[in-house]
């Protein structure tokens, strides 16, 4: 597997249009207007590459969460419910628009390893692209307005995920978090923690110009990384049987178990990929994999999709966890510990 700490970049750009109340106060035919409207934009106009637009009423329970898993849905509108809400995908997922969500547009990007400065040249274009015939409601002083007062400025979210096992272990996370917090940034663990997946974001107030905010973000982020690699280091180093002990017990379940629930699959592979980046574990085949992208195709969704044809409707089977096991039987069956 790939090793990059810095295992994905996110951008959400938050967009409403002037003249018009925010979702929750609007009522339900200026809404359904609004997605009418947007729509129009997105099919009609020459684009560089198509949009999807997604019927939400029509979809189940497995196709939402497939979104969201892939990034291109946030969990808050999934939830959400009521008229005049639209979705839409640009390309094969390069980025995806939510429509009368909290806000009446949000603009959203995931790219693997550490790339916002490329998601923001994307999400500016298409940004631009829908201004030329939405009007945004815009306040010199105040900047882009949304819903939240505290997200006017730039409407700019930023998100740089980061796979920091050894951190989480040594209890030095809430020590980063605090230094973060005094900087006007979150961190945030993703699955509830597990396979040690933390990300840093923007919540706070975004009157910062959007490069500003693109360079803090990756500042922290390439100085968290560096803490993640001497704290590894400094555990191989201390503990070498304790931590080589770990490593090959959790290839060992990756190799044999027949049941696999999700967090703990994650948990073993964040183990055995620290092993293969310290030179450990030898897993021929799986050099080019990338270690976020392996735990986020194992998500329910994800597997009930790409594994089983669609054919579970229930997230909650039993059998996700058994073909959960059987695709990483597969994928780690020719990697061992090297003695």
């Amino acid at each position: 597997m790939t090793s990059p700490i810095l295992t994905a970049s996110a951008l959400g750009l938050t967009r409403n249009e002037s003249g018009r109340r925010f979702p929750h106060a609007e009522d339900a035919a200026a809404l359904e207007e609004l997605r009418n409207e947007v729509t129009e934009v997105l099919t009609g106009g020459s684009w560089d590459q198509p949009w999807q637009v997604y019927d939400l009423e029509e979809m189940g329970v497995v196709e939402v969460d497939h979104l969201v898993e892939r990034g291109l849905m946030t969990p808050m509108f999934a939830d959400r419910t009521g008229e005049g809400r639209g979705f839409a995908v640009y390309g094969d997922g390069e980025a995806s628009l939510e429509i009368n969500g909290e806000d009446h547009l949000r603009l959203l990007g995931y790219r693997p390893g550490g790339q916002l400065t490329t998601l923001w040249s994307l999400l500016s274009r298409l940004d631009d692209r829908l201004e030329t015939v939405l009007s945004y409601a815009f306040d010199p002083k105040w900047g882009y307005l949304t819903a939240r007062p505290h997200r006017a400025g730039s409407g700019m979210r930023a998100y740089a995920t980061l796979h920091l096992p050894a951190l989480t272990l040594t209890g030095r996370l809430p020590e980063t978090a605090l230094e973060l917090a005094g900087k006007g940034l979150g961190l945030t663990p993703l699955w509830g923690g597990s396979g040690g997946i933390i990300q840093v974001s923007n919540p706070g107030p975004q009157g910062k110009p959007e490069s500003e905010i693109l360079q803090q973000i990756g500042d922290i982020a390439r100085g968290i990384v560096e803490k993640e690699r001497s704290v590894r280091k400094m555990l191989l180093r201390e503990n070498p049987v304790q931590s080589r002990d770990q490593i090959g017990r959790a290839l060992g379940l990756l190799q044999q178990a027949w049941s696999m629930p999700f967090h703990e699959s994650v948990n073993l592979i964040s183990a055995v990929q620290v092993g293969m980046d310290m030179g450990l574990v030898e897993a021929p085949g799986l050099e080019s994999e990338s270690t976020f992208g392996l735990m986020s195709r194992l998500q329910p969704a994800h597997v009930v999709v790409d594994y089983m044809d669609g054919r579970v409707g229930c997230l909650e089977s039993p059998e996700i966890d058994e073909h959960r096991a059987r695709v990483l039987r597969e994928l780690f069956a020719g990697a061992a510990v090297v003695p």
